[in-house]
């Protein structure tokens, strides 16, 4: 059944979504089902996937969305330019994998205008990493910049004009860098999607464990299936119960560190409670009975799963709880065994405290920071 647009209200902010994937996508449709007025946009190397959904008309959307609605959702501008797409916007959400942050957001930021808000839905320290590439530029004075802990969707590209969501997020977490904007940010992002909840800070916001928990600890127990004999297959499915002690002792590593930093962070397993309303002891009973499980993943996109939670977190929180005196030794060993599984260097293209313009801090300067944008 195709939907018509409802009436805008007030109060619901004109957006841009960028990233044309299964989140960006998905973000898209769900938001212009909301009432939203969303531009949607994509980097001019990829100009070529928006292309069919001008052709049609917008997007195709189904399953479970936060807005109940399902159908064709049409969008105010579909384009691979910057000015165009950031025009007249007040939110601005981002949803490309860790690894494309940068160069999204180094590509709109001459175009980013006095007042807008960026969020980057992926979190992995990108408010941190961005403060450092964009030093010469002044949009962090302009605009305020946001990370959520995680996409608000469990969602999949079915085709070129087609998405479908599995689940949405029930809860997560954002902060602003520096913390003096949450309350403002947290305001406007809320409009939106009312259940985000805020972070004390960007640090505490990147201790949460929605992203890192899962990936690298499914895999080792099922390496030789994985890289081996198979290259499509269902991920979660295969979830182990030695995986699931993986999970518990990074966890216990992973909650160690953010204490020590004055973070609070649920378990694994309480999270998956929160955001999905998902019931079971463990990683593994979860799984089980969780429907989001029976999703196919690809091996290419499990190995950029992996580049994300071990570049972007494990080797990042390794450093973090160096700096505090904390060993976390299974963090460590999944790095080592995964780079010679994968044969892939994650350490050679790991985010450091160097990048995320923290280096040479001790751990209150570090709170500091993150809390008023300067020492």
């Amino acid at each position: 059944m195709v939907h018509e647009k409802s009436q805008v209200s007030e109060n619901i902010p004109a957006i841009t979504v960028c990233g044309c994937g299964s989140g960006g996508m998905a973000m898209a449709a769900d938001l212009s089902l909301m009432g939203c007025s969303v531009n949607l946009y994509e980097v001019a190397e990829l100009k070529e996937n928006l292309d069919p959904i001008r052709d049609n008309g917008g997007i195709w959307l189904t399953g479970r969305t936060f807005s109940r609605k399902t159908g064709l959702a049409e969008l105010s501008r579909v384009t691979s330019d910057p000015r165009e797409a950031l025009e007249g916007s007040e939110l601005i959400f981002v949803n490309v994998p860790a690894m494309a942050v940068e160069k999204f957001v180094e590509t709109l930021a001459p175009y980013l205008t006095e007042g807008q808000t960026v969020v980057i839905t992926t979190g992995y320290w990108a408010s941190l990493r961005l403060k450092e590439s964009l030093a010469d530029s002044d949009v962090f004075d302009k605009c305020t910049f946001v990370e959520q802990e995680i996409m608000p969707y469990l969602s999949e590209k079915v085709g070129p004009t087609e998405a479908h969501i599995s689940n949405f997020k029930e809860h997560f977490r954002m902060s602003a860098l520096p913390a003096t904007k949450n309350s403002a940010a947290h305001e406007l992002v809320r409009r939106v999607y009312p259940q985000v909840e805020l972070s004390k800070n960007v640090l505490e916001n990147n201790f949460q464990p929605g992203n890192p928990g899962v990936h690298a600890q499914i895999t080792i127990p099922n390496a030789t299936f994985f890289f081996d004999r198979a290259k499509v297959f269902r991920f979660y499915t295969e979830v182990s119960a030695c995986a699931s002690k993986l999970s518990e002792a990074f966890d216990e590593e992973r909650m160690q560190v953010a204490a020590a930093f004055d973070c609070e962070t649920p378990t694994w397993v309480d999270y998956c409670r929160m955001a999905y309303g998902y019931e079971g002891s463990d990683l593994y009973e979860i799984h089980v009975t969780s429907p989001h499980a029976q999703r196919w993943t690809s091996d290419e996109e499990a190995r950029r799963l992996l580049v994300e939670d071990l570049c972007y977190f494990f080797i990042p929180m390794e450093e973090l709880g160096e700096l505090v005196g904390i060993d976390v030794p299974v963090t460590t060993a999944m790095i080592e065994i995964l780079s010679v599984f994968t044969g892939f260097d994650y350490r050679a293209h790991g985010v450091t405290l160097k990048d995320l313009g923290l280096e040479g801090l001790n751990r209150d300067q570090m709170i500091d920071y993150v809390t008023y944008g300067h020492l």
